[in-house]
């Protein structure tokens, strides 16, 4: 089956990557369960969980990327294609996070795009004493709508039990820059 769809090539811009290369990164760097379940919420493209999966600098049980765009779901699948066939270790769905029944095992919940949701309410929906990783930014877009001045106010929107990994990312271009923030730690 094929679709005529149009990509927002931002997906794979410097920012995007790199960021997302950073938090596969530091997650690598902790001991966590083996062979986590993770969600990712806002999965987009389904780029974060292609590299977490294509590193294979850590044992996975499964990858669910949910993003309110059904558009998302088939591409995110075609992305990850190689992982959808390996029964099911990777798959894409059209859900709104805010919405999410958590299964009780899920180890990891991950979010890279926390300043597209409006609200909190998919963070206070996540269990308490699962291990989150949040990347939020400074950036001034249209689509942003949960913006943080800084690293100390992305930590105090999102607080934690027990905080693992904070730290912030800089992006310098010619005519604009920004800053990405990272928190990783058990709610």
């Amino acid at each position: 089956m094929t679709k005529n769809i149009t990509i927002n090539y931002d997906a794979f811009s410097e920012g995007q990557v790199a960021s997302k290369i950073w938090l596969c990164e530091q997650l690598e760097s902790i001991s966590i369960t083996p062979a986590p379940k993770i969600w990712i919420l806002g999965g987009w493209y389904g780029i974060q969980a292609f590299l977490l999966l294509s590193r294979g600098k850590m044992k996975i049980n499964h990858i669910r990327s949910f993003d309110v765009d059904p558009l998302c779901e088939f591409i995110a699948d075609r992305i990850n294609a190689m992982w959808v066939v390996d029964e099911w270790k990777f798959k894409a769905v059209t859900q709104d996070a805010n919405k999410l029944v958590y299964e009780k095992d899920v180890d990891v919940v991950i979010n890279t795009s926390t300043e597209h949701f409006e609200s909190n309410e998919w963070f206070d929906n996540i269990p308490e004493g699962t291990l989150v990783c949040l990347q939020g930014n400074n950036m001034n877009h249209d689509g942003h709508t949960s913006d943080v001045a800084s690293l100390a106010e992305f930590i105090a929107k999102y607080p934690l039990q027990r905080t693992v990994i904070d730290g912030e990312m800089g992006f310098e271009y010619p005519d604009w820059n920004f800053a990405r923030y990272m928190l990783i730690g058990f709610k």
